[in-house]
């Protein structure tokens, strides 16, 4: 009896064994419902890779312009904000609305729904077409000691559909300080 049981035993063990093939989990915080902004701007990064671009930055009034060509991580730090701008989040399953007027896609946050993206808009080059021509982002975020608000767009070459410029700005004010203004303005020449 004790051998029939071990052997029961090893059995069950041995067909329990699956040597099929492995899915990667998907990631539970990420869904597919709005916009893929942040996926977007990635596929963008390997064709900027060493494009040359005109900058101008301007911070508290001071501006400045530069000529610079970008690696693609580079690129990824320069685009960052609209990375960081993406909404298809678990969070934000029913957060937001989505309008359609014309060749225009809006999503906006609802009245009732927190987050600090408040609106993402995105124009194509016609109503039926699935060709981005530009990209607009509006993020707010304040509490009693703090209070920032950036806005970005992105417009992209209608012939080669890679972003020809960008442009984000923000302001930033902590309680009892100055604001601090931030404004960049990009231009791809290359």
């Amino acid at each position: 009896m004790k051998n029939l049981f071990s052997l029961m035993l090893l059995l069950g063990l041995l067909f329990s064994c699956d040597n099929g093939e492995k899915q990667p989990l998907a990631n539970p915080t990420q869904i597919d419902k709005y916009f893929p902004l942040k996926d977007f701007v990635i596929n963008q990064l390997d064709k900027l890779n060493n494009h040359q671009v005109q900058k101008v930055t301007v911070i508290n009034g001071e501006e400045e312009t530069t000529e610079v060509t970008l690696t693609k991580e580079q690129w990824r730090k320069e685009l960052d904000a609209f990375i960081q701008a993406d909404i298809n989040k678990a969070a934000n399953s029913t957060a937001y609305e989505e309008q359609k007027n014309g060749k225009e896609k809006v999503y906006r946050l609802k009245p009732e729904a927190k987050g600090n993206i408040k609106e993402i808009k995105v124009t194509y080059l016609s109503p039926d077409s699935n060709k981005v021509m530009e990209v607009t982002f509006v993020a707010k975020s304040e509490n009693f000691f703090y209070e920032s608000s950036t806005t970005g767009t992105l417009h992209f070459n209608e012939s080669t559909g890679l972003i020809s410029t960008y442009s984000v700005a923000g302001t930033q004010k902590v309680w009892f300080l100055s604001p601090n203004e931030i404004r960049v303005q990009g231009k791809v020449t290359e």
